[in-house]
């Protein structure tokens, strides 16, 4: 007679799905710890995504060549000044924006003064996106009518915000207004910033002196900047994470 004994039990949950189905057979498991589980499974998710995004994005960031200045934009007695083309910020991002897992995109709203256009566009990949909104007035340039003007501010709108969110660089002096990466954060991103301070027992401002030469307040930091200083408090918040799990 053989000592070995057979014991039949359920095959693990190969995944969350699987492991729901089954808690939600269970009728010892209430209602309100089910939802608590789906909170923090929601919230696993999230912080996932939002992990995979600024991975993805730092290096898509560093892949990005400076931008040349197509364009030349005629002000007559004013003079003249060089700009990027539309086209041309689009030839050089497509390739990098599919070969990293990201989509720009656009869309409009409506605004109450119908003398405002509202551009909206976001940078999505791996389950995550950041947004801009940029109202402009219609460019009612010299032989334009109202619905030619409404497109010539849109396309200007699609630049900034396509400088906005994949932190472009042009090449030369930038007379076409101030670059998106000069431009300072906005404030989802200091919030998002100070979040991780204050996660992280981070003091400001030597965290700024350490990492910046030339800025005293989160509200001063500029675009060009803020992945670097996300994705180092974020190492700072998994060092402390695994230092209390070793505890």
């Amino acid at each position: 007679m053989s000592d070995t004994q057979i014991i039949e039990r359920p095959a693990p949950a190969h995944d969350f799905g699987e492991l729901m189905m089954g808690l939600l057979r269970d009728p010892a498991i209430p209602a309100d710890k089910m939802e608590v589980v789906m909170k923090m499974r929601r919230e696993a998710l999230e912080y996932e995504a939002k992990e995979a995004y600024m991975h993805h994005f730092a290096l898509f960031t560093a892949e990005m060549p400076a931008v040349e200045r197509d364009g030349m934009v005629d002000l007559g007695a004013k003079g003249k000044y060089p700009f990027t083309t539309y086209e041309q910020m689009d030839k050089i991002l497509r390739p990098l924006l599919v070969k990293f897992g990201f989509s720009l995109q656009y869309w409009s709203s409506n605004a109450e003064k119908i003398d405002v256009v509202i551009v909206h566009g976001a940078l999505a990949g791996w389950g995550w996106q950041r947004e801009s909104v940029y109202p402009v007035p219609p460019d009612s340039g010299p032989g334009r009518n109202a619905l030619q003007a409404r497109g010539s501010s849109q396309t200007y709108a699609k630049r900034y915000i396509a400088d906005l969110l994949c932190n472009i660089v042009r090449k030369g002096t930038d007379n076409d207004g101030r670059g998106a990466v000069d431009a300072f954060i906005d404030a989802r991103q200091a919030k998002e910033l100070t979040d991780l301070m204050k996660a992280t027992d981070t003091k400001v401002e030597a965290f700024l002196n350490t990492m910046l030469t030339d800025v005293k307040d989160i509200v001063d930091i500029r675009v060009r900047d803020y992945s670097r200083l996300f994705l180092a408090l974020q190492e700072r918040q998994r060092r402390l994470v695994r230092k209390e799990l070793s505890k």
